[in-house]
């Protein structure tokens, strides 16, 4: 197969699209944040990418705008393709996956629609918008096989833990090609390659049950009080800026007020709960 983020773009027909001078902008549209990579033929530099936090939930309708500023963040020139892959057809906007990734390629015909649309799918094709609207579970949540596949390529044969914001991929890779069990979200969940656990956007109770409390533990309050991003920038571990959602409580993104936060967790405060106690439940959950 040829196509992944350099010379070609091969559709699911067999057409192959990639004989132009242009680029290519390879997105990643997630359900937090929409991410892309410019590809420029016979560019030997790394290539340029951009990101935009954005929740899709919160206003799905921004989506085309996002897309926009996005790409205006990469530079000028010709856009030969956009290939596409998506996992914000999840969110909660939507009631089914199928309306999600209609949702997300009709956001780019509206940004994009002169230029040619190319949707990945899991199994290693670019398939068009028309095929991805009548098989919409063929290309959700595709990013982790790109991932794989590429991968694969320098390492035929490894197993790939990818950790994001919200979730962690966990991919074996075999002749240089992704084998998992799995190939929706539930399957890979089932089977343990998905693992809903990530770097910023994981509530802390998912993590733990109990954390410790003067020489013992404290049960969990299982009640949305605090992320696992917050303990990372409690332990100086994640800045500022790389904390890219709201924060559960709407209050900034600082290390006195993530401590807030972490102390909830306990259903403490500043006022029960010294700085040392609280740099110790952020270090139980990470």
């Amino acid at each position: 197969m040829r196509g992944f983020y350099g010379d070609a773009i091969t559709r699911g027909t067999g057409r192959d699209t990639g004989r132009g001078t242009g680029m290519i902008l390879g997105w990643d549209v997630g359900g937090v944040n929409t991410k892309a990579v410019r590809i420029d033929r016979g560019g030997d530099a790394p290539p340029p990418t951009a990101a935009r936090a954005y929740e899709i939930q919160r206003d799905p309708s921004r989506l085309s705008s996002i897309l926009r500023a996005v790409r205006g963040d990469l530079g000028d020139g010709r856009v030969e393709a956009h290939a596409i892959t998506m996992t914000a057809e999840l969110s909660q906007a939507f009631r089914t996956k199928r309306e999600g990734v209609s949702f997300v390629l009709d956001a780019f015909a509206d940004a994009f629609p002169a230029t040619p649309l190319e949707v990945f799918a899991v199994g290693g094709l670019f398939v068009s918008p028309d095929r991805a609207r009548s098989e919409p579970l063929t290309v959700a949540a595709s990013n982790w096989y790109a991932t794989a596949a590429l991968v694969g390529r320098s390492v035929p044969d490894a197993l790939l833990i990818d950790i994001g914001t919200t979730t962690t991929d966990i991919i074996p890779i075999a002749g240089g090609v992704p084998v998992a069990a799995g190939r929706t979200d539930p399957e890979r969940l089932a089977s343990g390659e998905l693992v809903y656990t990530g770097a910023l956007r994981t509530p802390a109770e998912a993590v733990a049950r109990a954390l410790p409390f003067r020489g013992g533990e404290a049960s969990i309050a299982a009640d949305g009080f605090a992320l696992i991003g917050d303990a990372h920038l409690h332990l100086g571990r994640l800045h500022a800026d790389e904390y890219s959602v709201a924060t559960v409580d709407g209050r900034p993104v600082t290390r006195e007020f993530a401590g807030e936060r972490l102390a909830r967790l306990i259903c403490g405060d500043r006022d029960l709960l010294t700085d040392a106690e609280i740099d110790a439940l952020a270090a139980a959950l990470v």
